[in-house]
Order: C-alpha cells, then sequence, then structure tokens
C-alpha cells in the first residue's frame, strides 16, 4: 500500500514536498501549488561563467576565431573528441567536449556546426546540437567542477530539473481540449483525433510500467488528468500524486542524453507527453527501447510506438495551426516558429539517438 507523509527538508530549501513510500522505496514530487524549486525551465538557462572554454568565448564575443571544426577518437578513454584547429572544446563549465562511442554520429555534426558557421556574428542558435551536448555534459560532470555559484548550482541541480519536466504534466499542451464552438469546431474535432489516442497510448504506457516496477497493486492503473474547456471552464488541471510517483521513477532511469533531448522537446511543445513520444520515436538502442520506451509493445517492426517530427509539431501547436488557418499567418513571426520547432525537435532527436 501506499503511505503518504510529509516533510519540510530538502536540499536545505523550506519547501514542502509529498513523499510517497511504498515497501523500501521513497519518492519525492513536490507541491505545485507552492513555489518552485528553480527558475522555470522557460527561463535561458545559460550558464555564464569565466572560464576560459570555446563555447564561453562564442558566448561572450559571438566571433568566429577558428578555422576548422573536427572529431579525433580518444583511444584511452574511448570517447570522441570535437576539436577545433587540433584543440579539444570545451564546455561552459570547462569538461572537455567529449562524446562516448555511441554518439558518432552526433561528434561529426557538432563539429560539422562549428566549421560551416558563418564569419558574421554567430548567434547561439546557430549552434543547437552543441548546446544541448554540453549541457548534458556539465550536468552529469558538474559535481568536479571548481565552479560553485550560486546560479550555476541552480541551473545544474538534475533532481530540481526533473521535478521542473513533471510541472508540465499538469498544463500539458496534448491534456487540455477546446471547446466545441472554438475555430467552428474544427480544432475540437482534430484533437478527439489525436489527443485522446496519445492519452490512452500514456494511460496505458506508465500503467505497465508501474506494475513492472511494484509501485502500484495490479488492480490499480494510472489515468492522466486532462481539461475540458467545454465543460471544465477555466478550472487548473493537476495529476494526482501517485501519477507524480511514477513519472518520476521513470525519469530517474533516463540517461542523461535522453533527459536533455526530453527537456528541450517540452521546452519546445510545452509538452511532457510530445516529449516522451520524441524519445520513444528516435531513440534506437534495442535494449534501451524494451527497457524504458517500448516495453508495452511486442514487435519492433509492427508495433513500436512512433511519431513523425511533422506529427509532433501537430501535436503541440495544433491550436495556432488552426487559428493562423482561420485569421492567416504573421509574417516572420509564424513561419519562423514552424522553422524553430522543427530545429529544435530534429536537434534532440539526434541527440538521443545512438550509432
Amino acid at each position: 500500500m501506499l503511505r503518504f507523509t510529509r516533510t519540510t527538508a530538502w536540499k536545505l530549501r523550506s519547501i514542502p514536498i509529498a513523499t510517497i513510500q511504498y515497501r523500501q522505496f521513497t519518492y519525492s514530487t513536490i507541491c505545485y501549488q507552492l513555489k518552485t524549486l528553480t527558475p522555470s525551465l522557460g527561463i535561458n538557462n545559460t550558464i555564464e561563467s569565466n572560464i576560459p572554454s570555446e563555447t564561453n568565448r562564442l558566448a561572450k564575443t559571438g566571433t568566429r576565431f577558428w578555422k576548422k571544426g573536427e572529431v579525433k577518437f580518444n583511444k584511452e578513454t574511448q570517447k570522441y573528441e570535437i576539436q577545433l584547429d587540433g584543440k579539444t572544446l570545451r564546455t561552459p563549465l570547462g569538461f572537455p567536449l567529449e562524446l562516448p562511442i555511441n554518439k558518432k554520429q552526433l561528434a561529426y555534426l557538432i563539429a560539422h556546426e562549428w566549421t560551416h558557421l558563418p564569419d558574421i556574428k554567430v548567434k547561439s542558435s546557430t549552434l543547437p546540437l552543441t548546446a544541448l551536448a554540453t549541457r548534458a555534459i556539465d550536468l552529469s560532470q558538474q559535481h568536479l567542477s571548481d565552479m560553485k555559484t550560486e546560479k550555476a548550482e541552480e541551473m545544474l541541480a538534475l533532481e530540481d530539473i526533473k521535478l521542473q519536466m513533471l510541472r508540465y504534466l499538469d498544463t500539458d499542451t496534448c491534456l487540455i481540449f477546446a471547446t466545441n464552438k472554438e475555430c467552428d469546431g474544427k480544432l475540437r474535432k482534430r484533437q478527439e483525433e489525436i489527443y485522446r489516442p496519445l492519452i490512452n497510448e500514456f494511460n496505458e504506457f506508465f500503467t505497465i510500467y508501474a506494475h513492472n516496477k511494484n509501485l502500484i497493486p495490479r488492480q490499480k492503473s494510472i489515468e492522466l488528468k486532462y481539461l475540458d474547456c467545454e465543460t471544465d471552464g477555466l478550472r487548473g488541471n493537476k495529476q494526482d500524486e501517485t501519477t507524480q510517483l511514477v513519472v518520476l521513477d521513470w525519469l530517474n532511469q533516463l540517461p542523461i542524453y535522453d533527459l536533455i533531448a526530453l527537456e528541450k522537446t517540452i521546452l519546445t511543445t510545452k509538452s511532457f507527453l510530445c516529449g516522451i513520444t520524441l524519445l520513444r520515436s528516435n531513440v534506437n538502442d534495442i535494449e534501451t527501447l524494451k527497457e524504458l520506451y517500448q516495453f508495452n509493445k511486442n514487435s519492433i517492426d509492427e508495433d513500436y510506438y512512433h511519431k513523425t517530427l511533422e506529427e509532433l509539431v501537430e501535436l503541440g501547436n495544433l491550436e495556432t495551426i488552426y487559428q493562423t488557418e482561420e485569421w492567416g499567418e504573421v509574417e516572420d513571426t509564424h513561419d519562423v516558429d514552424k522553422h524553430d520547432w522543427l530545429r529544435n525537435l530534429a536537434s534532440a532527436a539526434l541527440v538521443c539517438h545512438h550509432n
């Protein structure tokens, strides 16, 4: 059975959290109506520092200072190093930009980013793969860093980041249904067509996960709560604590590169479900798929759950799509947003992909 207790101490912060204990396991979920632990995921979380690294130099100067980007395989570390003019790149926290052996494709794509940057003023958005890879490295290595500023510690608090991602499940784009009158009923009709199957899929997904992990009794199931504006009005939406427990436990199993890809997708689509869908559609390591992403499916070729990037754009941006069809696009806004979405989602897909 589940036993609920209250505690006020967590990471030296006086933030009440709900602790759920099941057998010998203990899990914590944040009470969302209280103040959040860290700045929202939507806030720019770039780490500013004076550590001498190429990524920091580019961020501060915005100008090109190298001729060529290339990849070197280090036989001793069994990692791929991204180099500029023969010198290994470093992350904002000063760690070598080196990728594991199963990220060879990503390493060459990052080198390509640096090689083909224009000589004009460089913006960080032109290096999306570098940004995701360096964030993964800094998060996994930050305990070794000499950088101990309050801002860095906040931005690199991995458990806080997971809780912030979990918050998006309450306001998930795919868990909010419009009224029947909006866009002459066409928006609601399309939401019913693509949101309902998505919700049913993840109800099954997390129920099977919870059963496999003995987090809930076999006779119980996970049911994601959604907001129906036709009947519920403008009330808030909040997942129950058991659902939070199960989803947080699943989050804790993710490899760091997958976690960063999930974070980027959530920020882009404002949807936790779209984030998981991207991982389930693009992670290609068979063992990881069976363990974390497709355990509720039987066949790799026929049954595995999959969505294209275009389908993810529709899932996360459906209301805007129908509004622009009715009222027209704003030039240099909606068209640019669509390209930003595709760039962000493609980058996340590549980061979680193995060779």
